[in-house]
Formats: structure tokens, C-alpha cells, sequence
């Protein structure tokens, strides 16, 4: 099924850029979101060189500002009337701690929020469409990862890779919730896909010298982000995920992740933190509405309180 409309942030650069130009070469729609907009059309030049005759547009929108999230989000439900793909691609990695323009942690901000908030916005759209997939990059970094409920935006014990592994172990805590919460007998599916170690710069940004220096000496390790985007563009259109919804995904492979991705209450707890910063509620389909008399008992932890149990060491 060709000529589907494939929404794709992070689309400037890297994993972003070659997803877009994938999926354009495949036949399909896409509209990349990127926060500059001369990379923006620089980006949108290149992909429809890739696929001449694609129809590829791009909206620029900075993911760290909930109200530009809004903001991109409402122009693409004018736009469009459904989306088939959503491929929350957008990340950042800071070695120092920064916050957005909402007062959140960077890293957790961009990392997952964003994808929590414009997936939300945009759902409505892609229960329009025949079969609709979320697609969330998330990392191995999440095996080191778990989420610091006493600290959640880490502002008196900031690390920039702790804080990375929290935030990509909470993608992949958020797509399996969203899974969960559609249903098994829903048309819109969620998959967490690990793209491996890519040579891109996402790990140099925001350091010195030194961390710019170890970067490049780890990352000619990866691999070429064609070959990451592969392994999203297959979540994102291959008929042979179907029925696996909520799994984490790693080179075209269903994989397991961490212990702590499977973590219930981590992931309920996380999904009502993501309401409340964002200000996103997730429209109430049937399903939703009978799982939520669950989600909604006296026993379930306030997100915003330490959790009594730490969890066991993984």
C-alpha cells in the first residue's frame, strides 16, 4: 500500500534525513519535521532529489516547546486527513543539564515527551487510517537506564548519559503502554526499534573538545544511518510486524529489552507524568475506557512521589 502519509521528526539530519528519503523512495507521503528552517529546506531538496516526483514537505517545529508541538501538530491535522506513520525520531543528548523553554530536562523533554505529546495530538489521525503505526527510535541505552523517580528531570544529580539512558528507556516504557492501551483489536500499532551504535553526531553535540574526541572514536564503531533507517523504515511499512505491537525491535528482529522496560507500574506511572507535563490526554477509545477503571485504582503510585520498593538490581 503505497501513497501513505508518513510523519517523520528529527527529518534534518541523520537517522531522520534517511527514513524520510526511504520512505519518499518507497512511494509514500512525507512530511519531515525539523527546528530550523533553512536545514528544513535543505533537507526537503535532498529527499525529493532522492524520489523525484515524491511528495515530501517538511514544517519546522523545535520539539523541545510543547506549545510548538501543539502548534506543528495542528497544522498537520489541517493538512492531512489521517496519518498512516508517525516516527518519533527526534532525540539529543546535552553532557551538561538544560532545560526547555517549559522548565523540563532537556534530554527527557525531546527523548520522549515529545513523541508522548505529538503522538497524542495527532492519534485521532492515525485511528484514521486503515493501519496506523507508531514508530519510536529509542536505543540499547536504555539497559542502563531506570527512571529516577526522586529526581525525575535530575536536578540535583545530573549526568548526561544517566539521563539519557532514563529517557530512551522511557520511550520504550511509553510504546509499550500505548500498545497496551489500544488494544489488541485496534488498527493503530506501536513499535520501539533500536537502531545499534550509528555514526551520527548526537554525541557530540553540546560537549568540549574531549567529548566531541570520544564520540568520534566510539562512533566509527556504528554503522552508516542508511542502515539504522532501514531497520525503522521496516517497522514503519513491512506487513510483517503486524500483531506485534509494543515489541522493541532491533535490526528487523523482535528483541527483548530491559527488565525494567517491562516494569507495569514504571509505565503507568510514567503515562500519567506524561499527561501532566504536557497537558496531552490521549483521546478514550472503548478500550482505553475499560483498562483505564484499572489504571485509575487506589493502589496506583502518584507519579510525582518516590517510589517506597527501588527495583531489583537487573
Amino acid at each position: 500500500m503505497s501513497g501513505r502519509i508518513c510523519i517523520v521528526t528529527g527529518a534534518t539530519s541523520g537517522i531522520g534525513l534517511e527514513i524520510a528519503g526511504i520512505l519518499a523512495q518507497k512511494g509514500e507521503q512525507v512530511i519531515g519535521i525539523g527546528r530550523d528552517r533553512e536545514r528544513c529546506a535543505r533537507a526537503c531538496a535532498e529527499v525529493r532529489a532522492q524520489a523525484p516526483g515524491a511528495k515530501v514537505t517538511f514544517e519546522t517545529a523545535d520539539l523541545s516547546s510543547l506549545a510548538e508541538i501543539r502548534a506543528v501538530a495542528r497544522r498537520i491535522c489541517r493538512a492531512v486527513d489521517r496519518v498512516d506513520v508517525l516516527v518519533n525520531n527526534a532525540g539529543t543528548f546535552t553532557v551538561r543539564r538544560h532545560v526547555t523553554p517549559d522548565g523540563l530536562e532537556t534530554q527527557l523533554a525531546v527523548n520522549w515527551l515529545a513523541g508522548f505529546a505529538l503522538t497524542g495530538l495527532l492519534l485521532r489521525k492515525l485511528c484514521a487510517a486503515p493501519r496506523g503505526r507508531v514508530v519510536t527510535v529509542s536505543s540499547g541505552s536504555h539497559f542502563a537506564g531506570r527512571m529516577h523517580w526522586d529526581d525525575i528531570q535530575l536536578s540535583r544529580r545530573y549526568n548526561g548519559l544517566k539521563a539519557y539512558d532514563q529517557s530512551k528507556l522511557a520511550t520504550v516504557l511509553f510504546t509499550r503502554e500505548l500498545a497496551r492501551r489500544l488494544g489488541a483489536s485496534s488498527t493503530v500499532s506501536a513499535y520501539a526499534v533500536d537502531p545499534g551504535l550509528v555514526r551520527t553526531r548526537i554525541g557530540a553535540k553540546g560537549g568540549g573538545r574531549l567529548v566531541r574526541l570520544v564520540w568520534g572514536i566510539r562512533a566509527r564503531k556504528g554503522i552508516q544511518p542508511r542502515q539504522a533507517a532501514q531497520a525503522v523504515s521496516y517497522c514503519a511499512l513491512d506487513e510483517r510486524v503486524e500483531g506485534k505491537s509494543g515489541l522493541y525491535w532491533k535490526e528487523c528482529a523482535v528483541v527483548q529489552p530491559s527488565c525494567r522496560a517491562a516494569d507495569l507500574l514504571d509505565s503507568l506511572r510514567l503515562w500519567e507524568l506524561g499527561e501532566v507535563l504536557s497537558g496531552v490526554r490521549y483521546p478514550e477509545a472503548k478500550q482505553m475506557r475499560r483498562q483505564r477503571r484499572v489504571y485509575s485504582t487506589p493502589h496506583m503510585p502518584d507519579p510525582h512521589l518516590p517510589r517506597s520498593q527501588p527495583h531489583s538490581p537487573v
